[in-house]
């Protein structure tokens, strides 16, 4: 993706910016535009009025990068050379300009209709494909891969690479992978064949070191890690349900370069066996529990 390139005369712009996110923002308390907020997880979207005309840009406080998107319904007195909308990945625990727009007329006002979409991790991400992971569930007996990578309809597109195991409820859910708890949902008790209820299903995303986030969908309510937590190999996340859209109880677990949108939403990966080999991955294979004991 080609990155936008930016007007020289707003080097006011970007001098505000570099202070703002050095925490001197309370000093330009007339400068930042008072709008609604913008933000999902915590990724938020900012703009500032500055000598030259507007400057937007994203602040990631999360352990992956964000993929951000900005897009004008209308714009009156301003003017950009840069291509719209413009999509940036911003980076863990960062602050990215995203656009400076030029001021027309100076004795008449700024007009910006903007749109963002915020999205947890980016297509760019370059995951480790090496990475054997632990297989996701614990207990003493062997679960059948009920999906495969090769699975039936509910796995095309970009889900494919998704895995679904047949275990009845309770059966503890363990880290597949060490790294940080980035996203909770809990709470929910229903679950059936039923796509109204695909989004509620109680699950648990867990951000890993090279940027790629692991999915574990439809547990039980009551999952045992919270938010920013920091987890090992095999640590407990929660119990196995049957919650949200689910025929009957099992665990889906898949990673993935970004949360919700593609490309890479979901990625080809391994799990290591007892010896330490990959696993076959085919539909109807028995796949042997993980220890609950943290490695």
């Amino acid at each position: 993706m080609s990155q936008p390139s930016y007007h020289c005369r707003g080097s006011i712009g970007w001098m505000l910016l570099l202070l703002l996110l050095a925490g001197c923002a309370p000093r330009f308390e007339n400068s930042l535009r008072r709008e609604a907020p913008n933000c999902a997880w915590q990724v938020c979207l900012r703009s500032a009025d500055t000598p030259a005309g507007r400057l937007y840009f994203a602040i990631n406080r999360e352990p992956v990068p964000a993929t951000v998107v900005l897009s004008f319904g209308s714009l009156e007195n301003l003017e950009t050379d840069v291509s719209l909308p413009v999509e940036r990945v911003v980076p863990p625990d960062s602050a990215v300009a995203l656009l400076e727009m030029l001021r027309i007329r100076r004795d008449e006002p700024m007009i910006a209709q903007a749109s963002f979409a915020i999205d947890l991790g980016s297509s760019e991400t370059e995951a480790d494909t090496s990475y054997l992971y632990a297989v996701p569930f614990g207990g003493n007996r062997h679960r059948e891969l009920s999906q495969g990578f090769d699975g039936p309809e509910s796995h095309l597109g970009g889900m494919r690479y998704s895995l679904d195991f047949a275990m009845p409820e309770g059966t503890p859910v363990l880290a597949s992978r060490p790294g940080i708890v980035l996203y909770i949902q809990d709470g929910f008790t229903e679950g059936g064949p039923d796509p109204d209820l695909l989004e509620r299903a109680n699950l648990v995303v867990i951000a890993h070191r090279d940027g790629s986030m692991a999915s574990y969908g439809h547990l039980a309510p009551g999952v045992a890690v919270s938010r920013g937590q920091h987890v090992g190999e095999g640590e407990l996340l929660g119990r196995s349900g049957s919650t949200g859209f689910a025929g009957r109880p099992h665990l889906h677990f898949h990673v993935g370069l970004r949360l919700l949108r593609d490309p890479g939403r979901t990625i080809p990966i391994k799990l290591k066996g007892p010896d330490g080999a990959a696993l076959n991955l085919a539909d109807g294979t028995p796949v042997p529990p993980a220890s609950l004991q943290s490695r």
